[in-house]
């Protein structure tokens, strides 16, 4: 029964990871964010670097 449930963990976590990589991030500027907040209400997350930055370059390379 443990390995059954191993088994199907994995398996969900692969579908998960592979879904989570299909999506594109649709970049926009803060005020095309704000017209489209006002037909569809969300959450806004703004990511603010520098070029300098070693941290932003690896957020970048990464995260996004």
């Amino acid at each position: 029964m443990k390995k059954l449930a191993l088994i199907v963990g994995f398996i969900f976590q692969t579908i998960l990871a592979y879904a989570q990589a299909e999506e594109k991030i649709h970049w926009m500027t803060l005020n095309e964010a704000i017209d489209a907040n006002s037909k569809n209400p969300k959450k806004i997350f703004i990511d603010v670097y520098t070029n300098w930055c070693g941290w932003c370059k690896r957020m970048d390379a990464t995260t996004f």
